[in-house]
């Protein structure tokens, strides 16, 4: 099977964070035996990246050279995947693509275009209009992201040792991520703890968010959306405590963990579900058996390529 990727948030040089679940599933469905060929939109060269690549698309359907298919990842990449006419399109959406007020409209249209729809959560297939749609989280790689010494980890990291930490690890100037109330909470505990900080992290390699989740005592996650957050998986496969609103499939993945709390998007609740993170003292235990390993996901997303081509 010969499937064309296209997709505006993969990892570079420059941007060693965008959006690595992309790149390891890719990865891992050639390891799988799909062949796949990658098409990145350069989102810093905005239009004319756009234009470049959907020119490419569209030329696609008169070229000898044939994909059975192609993958688009997310809801823009996969309107230009509409340009060509001649294999079909399965698109993943990852979240803002389908449930923000930008994309509302456009979203739930594309999803009606293509021939396959995958998703990360159940609220994700009801908004996109299509019964069909399959719900697919990206899997986690539970090889480099594995529990590590925090001690280890804060040396390799230059982090003070006897500090209590939160992690925040998405950019603070995403609006949608609502650093003001993670940032508020933290405020609100370092009146009776000195020694607390939060630390954003964003646009680092994976190996070295990996090593921020093993350093750190907790995880907060407070944003207005979201569909199925990688850094929620990656922090239980690290054992980490999460504290977060009940956004995507939050809920699902860590109801009933004990030493993870969800809480309402307030700065006072964020606080108190923190103090009771923090309080334990110790890492999670079990965690790991709740996230869903790469290889899992790869071979659910074959599953709809299949399915797709045979009809």
């Amino acid at each position: 099977m010969k499937v064309l990727a296209v997709t505006n948030h993969y990892p570079s040089e420059e941007s060693p964070g965008d959006t690595p679940c992309i790149r390891d599933q890719i990865l891992t469905l050639r390891r799988l035996g799909i062949e796949v060929d990658v098409v990145p939109i350069d989102r810093a060269r905005r239009r004319s990246s756009y234009f470049q690549v959907a020119l490419r698309l569209f030329l696609t359907s008169f070229r000898r050279k044939r994909y059975d298919l192609i993958h688009a990842y997310y809801g823009y990449p996969g309107l230009l995947a509409l340009l060509q006419f001649k294999v079909p399109v399965v698109v993943t959406f990852r979240g803002s693509d389908l449930l923000s007020r930008r994309n509302r409209h456009l979203g739930p249209w594309i999803a009606k275009q293509v021939e396959g729809v995958i998703v990360m959560s159940e609220e994700m297939r009801r908004v996109s209009g299509r019964e069909d749609a399959r719900i697919i989280p990206f899997g986690v790689d539970l090889g480099p992201c594995s529990p590590y010494p925090m001690e280890r980890a804060r040396i390799d990291l230059g982090l003070p040792l006897g500090d209590k930490l939160v992690l925040f690890p998405w950019n603070p100037g995403r609006p949608e991520k609502r650093f003001d109330i993670a940032s508020a909470a933290v405020e609100q505990l370092q009146a009776e703890r000195r020694n607390l900080r939060l630390v954003p992290v964003w646009d680092e390699p994976p190996e070295t968010v990996f090593k921020y989740m093993n350093a750190c005592d907790a995880l907060v996650l407070v944003s207005d959306r979201e569909g199925a957050p990688m850094a929620v998986r990656e922090a239980l496969a690290c054992n980490l405590p999460v504290v977060s609103v009940d956004v995507g499939d939050v809920r699902q993945v860590i109801n009933d963990l004990e030493g993870c709390y969800l809480c309402r998007q307030d700065a006072d609740d964020v606080a108190e579900k923190l103090r009771l993170a923090l309080d334990r003292e110790r890492r999670l235990e079990g965690s790991r058996a709740r996230v869903l390993d790469v290889k899992q996901a790869s071979e659910a997303v074959i599953e709809v390529y299949n399915s797709v081509l045979d009809h």
